[in-house]
């Protein structure tokens, strides 16, 4: 129905249809704010009935009319009951996991269960959109505002992304969005106006749901300095950012008018005469007469005009805002879908409260409708408050059309569902066909020894995007171009499916092979460097193109542009079957900016790899503000920090793999940490060789053994287990290091062992996986179990091996304490001790940071090599020193205990 126009007759229909969905939304509100369980204690719960009902006519054109079963929508959080309620007349609920629509009686408990919990798997409705929702498809959840836009706009983007690379997707989609005009403030829709433009995103348009009013009240412009009302602000910067704008002021009735005598008059006065505030002032006054009378003083001229009106008609005028016309609304958004290459804007002016007593009122944000108003509602809808969610009959104008435009609908999201499984069968064949992803990419390290983990994300991607741009068919390779081996031919399909980008930094980190002559964008200038004979072919060619070889994204400086963008294409494999990997850097440090956006890409479970690089207070010449690194224990999130290249390879491997194979249910997320600050990638081995489990053991061997501890958590570096003089409990010690860190503690283990302490280092390769929420699902087996890190206490007699009562004083009673050090903030590994039962010591970064060498910068934060040996004699001394508590009446047997020492007399500094 996207290019037809709705008749009268169908016009009437589309109402009638609205106003019951309004009662709808407002009978929900009402049963969450009085549910049974309710304590006294619980927070409120609310519901946002005003901001919902001014999205009525918004949600009724895109449902019942405008919106194709391939569409996508993304809803201001405070009208979901309004849109719950169009859903439910469509019979829209599908139960958890398909597309099995459920029954009439379980969709009428859905209605029942806006914020309730569900207790044993009956369908509910979160607070806001949600994945967990009946009605979740072909919708973004929606309960961080100014994310969802933005992400609507990204996915469109990986939708055309798909077509321009020969993929099959559903034809036609738009993405729609539906915003609110304080919501329009938010910065990140800012960040993305001028992108969405550029980038050519012309299936996508923004709807501002204009209601003049925010959660405290009214909302105040400043008229003179902004040149006008808040609409025309919005209107002038999006255009200035090459959108196409719609006004939808005014409904039917007003138009009409506007064309008797005098009627000119009155909508200049209704579009330039008032400014927002008082124009919703305004529209609280309910007596024609009043209203005429201010209109009259606001514009003499408007007298005559106003008497030949009756007072309901002045009222009506008023309140006719076309943001509740269907007729104009629809007009509107079928002319926004024209252009494929423009994005377009509406701005809907509505009333907030629509239909509700708390019409236009200050405040009213909150304000829930009482029960003799839900009643009002209910009686207007002629429905029975024994069925209080009751249908249209079948056999009325509003059942026949809801249910024919229910069936299209659902017709349409089978045929979507079918084309996802269609595309996820297509490439499981395909991977099945050149063999299982392997283990490793392979990149020779010999020949560059001294490597950082950085320049290994720039190996691994480039080799992806040589294979990805090599053909299989050796007859059709290029000149000089090398046929790929036959392990390379494994990665055909993820190196085709890898889509790499970043906000403006991918030459500073590394991804100079995945952007050079590959940027894919529209095709809108010449390469005037060539033309000119100035390029330089040292550095990328970025001239964007829309060939199939162009899979690098290239953003300015806009973070949470990027984090959105990578959320939305990791998103495609769960829509359209079809498995992009999506790519990110940025500065590690960086990444808060985009957090707010990072944790929509989790909750939506989308499934990407975001590398933060470099990480850490490791960057040190940049120091100060590029140095913190946070701990982001985030459901759905795997965080990695390799300290060897091949650890990187390894990683990025199996979250390739896992990736293509659908199996990384609840990790789906992949946040990699990397460094620029190089390491001797032989000391690896060599540090393995010297570990009594691997003596006389094949080199693949030891690495394969290693790479399983890598990918579970963390592996020894240096394990003393097994030596000679090596005793728990009196000189043994591990310490945990992670990512660039494992220079220190290595080097602190060497001294150690000097002094005839046995200090073990494990590299921790994910804090996640090792000690955080995925660690703690399982009971921390890798931890404990695999490493053998416990809370043991041995008993250690000092006189002899068979002490009686009166020698159980001199029995020590000792754990293996730990020390941790890390570049960034405490959080992410102090918890080792606490999850085992010994005592940890944590050397972290604890104050801002500084310029300088890493080695000033790791004394100044006090976790360099002498900071690490310190803390380890600091753990063992008061473990030494730890009480053993004894029964009283064994306590009589025993002399009195010599007094408390300080753990610095064992170990003076």
């Amino acid at each position: 129905m996207k290019n037809q126009k709705p008749d009268n007759a169908t016009l009437d229909i589309l109402e009638n249809i609205a106003r019951r969905a309004h009662y709808y939304a407002m009978q929900m509100i009402d049963i969450a704010n009085h549910k049974r369980e309710h304590d006294r204690s619980d927070p409120k719960v609310g519901g946002h009935p005003a901001a919902s009902a001014s999205a009525l006519h918004i949600l009724g054109a895109l449902h019942l009319w405008v919106k194709s079963p391939f569409d996508h929508i993304a809803v201001k959080p405070h009208a979901s009951p309004t849109d719950h309620s169009y859903n439910y007349l469509l019979r829209g609920f599908y139960k958890h996991g398909g597309l099995e629509r459920l029954s009439d009686d379980e969709m009428v408990q859905a209605m029942h269960g806006l914020r309730k919990f569900s207790k044993d798997g009956e369908p509910v409705f979160q607070s806001y959109h949600s994945e967990w929702d009946p009605d979740r498809f072909n919708f973004f959840p929606s309960g961080s505002v100014g994310i969802p836009p933005v992400m609507a706009a990204y996915l469109g983007h990986a939708f055309r992304f798909a077509e321009e690379h020969g993929y099959e997707i559903p034809e036609n989609a738009h993405f729609w969005s539906l915003i609110g005009d304080s919501e329009f403030r938010e910065g990140s829709l800012y960040e993305a106006i001028p992108d969405a433009a550029e980038r050519e995103i012309g299936h996508l348009t923004w709807i501002v749901d204009y209601n003049r009013q925010s959660l405290d009240g009214q909302r105040i412009t400043n008229r003179k300095i902004m040149n006008g009302t808040d609409d025309r602000r919005i209107e002038r910067t999006a255009k200035a950012n090459g959108w196409e704008v719609i006004q939808v002021q005014h409904g039917r009735k007003r138009i009409a008018a506007f064309g008797r005598k005098g009627g000119d008059l009155f909508k200049d006065v209704l579009e330039n005469g008032f400014d927002d505030y008082e124009f919703q002032s305004l529209l609280q006054i309910k007596e024609g007469k009043a209203i005429a009378d201010t209109l009259v003083k606001k514009e003499p001229k408007l007298k005559d005009f106003l008497k030949s009106l009756k007072e309901t008609e002045i009222l009506d005028l008023l309140l006719d805002l076309g943001g509740h016309d269907f007729s104009e609304l629809i007009s509107a958004m079928q002319k926004s879908t024209q252009d494929r290459k423009q994005p377009s804007l509406i701005i809907a002016h509505t009333v907030k409260g629509w239909g509700l007593q708390c019409r236009a009122v200050s405040g009213n944000h909150s304000m829930l409708p009482d029960n003799e108003e839900i009643e009002s509602l209910r009686n207007q809808q002629k429905i029975s408050a024994e069925n209080i969610f009751e249908r249209f009959s079948e056999k009325s104008a509003e059942g026949n059309f809801l249910k024919e435009r229910g069936s299209f609908l659902y017709e349409g999201l089978k045929k979507q569902f079918s084309l996802q499984k269609k595309n996820a069968s297509h490439f499981k064949e395909e991977m099945n066909a050149l063999g299982a992803i392997p283990h490793s990419l392979n990149i020779n390290l010999k020949i560059i020894p001294l490597a950082h983990t950085q320049w290994m994300l720039g190996q691994l991607t480039a080799k992806l995007t040589r294979i990805a741009n090599t053909p299989l068919d050796e007859k059709k390779l290029r000149d000089k171009q090398k046929p790929l081996t036959q392990e390379e031919r494994c990665w055909k399909t993820a190196a085709e499916l890898l889509v790499t980008m970043a906000p403006d930094v991918g030459t500073s980190t590394n991804l100079n092979p995945s952007m050079d002559g590959k940027v894919f964008g529209p095709e809108t200038v010449e390469d005037f460097e060539s033309e000119y004979h100035v390029k330089d072919t040292s550095t990328p060619d970025i001239v964007p193109g829309e060939e199939i070889s162009h899979r690098h994204l290239r953003f300015e400086i806009a973070e949470g542009n990027a984090m959105s963008c990578v959320g939305s294409y990791g998103k495609m494999r769960d829509i359209t079957g079809i498995p992009f990997i999506p790519l990110m850097t940025v500065y590690d440090f960086f990444i808060k900016r985009a957090l707010d956006q990072f944790f929509y890409n989790l909750y939506w479970r989308s499934s990407f790899i975001c590398v933060g690089t470099p990480s850490g207070v490791s960057l040190s010449p940049e120091g100060a503000q590029h140095g913190w690194k946070s701990d982001f224990q985030i459901p759905n999130t795997v965080t990695w920090e390799p300290f060897f290249c091949i650890e990187l390879d390894w990683i990025f491997s199996e979250s390739v793999r896992l990736h293509l194979e659908n199996v990384n249910e609840g990790r789906s997320g992949v946040l990699i940490r990397a460094t620029t600050r190089s390491m001797d990638q032989r000391e690896l081995l060599k540090r393995l060789k010297n570990q009594q489990r691997f003596r006389d053991t094949d080199e693949g061997e030891i690495f394969e053994a290693v790479r399983q501890d890598v990918l579970a958590g963390g592996y020894y570096l240096v394990d003393y287990r097994g030596a000679d003089g090596y005793e728990p409990g009196d000189n043994v010690i591990t310490i945990f290091a992670m990512g660039t860190m494992g220079t220190e503690a290595l080097k602190a283990s060497d001294k150690l062992l000097e002094k005839g302490i046995y200090a073990n280092v494990i590299m921790v390769s994910s804090p996640d996986l090792l000690i955080g929420s995925l660690g703690h699902s399982n009971g921390y087996s890798h931890l404990k179990q695999k490493l053998g890190i416990n809370g043991d206490l041995h008993l250690i007699p000092h006189l002899n091996g068979n002490a009686v009562p009166a020698d159980i004083v001199t029995l020590a009673g000792r754990r293996v304490p730990c020390v941790s050090v890390h570049d960034g903030e405490p959080g992410l590994l102090d918890n080792i001790g606490s999850i085992v039962g010994v005592k940890q010591e944590t050397l972290a970064v604890r104050h801002h940071s500084k310029s300088g060498t890493p080695g000033a910068i790791y004394r100044y934060h006090h976790i360099d090599s002498e900071a690490v040996i310190q803390a380890c004699g600091k753990v063992l001394s008061e473990t030494a020193l730890e009480e053993i508590h004894i029964a009283p009446q064994v306590l009589e047997k025993i002399p009195p205990r010599k007094p408390d020492q300080d753990w610095q007399e064992l170990w003076p500094h």
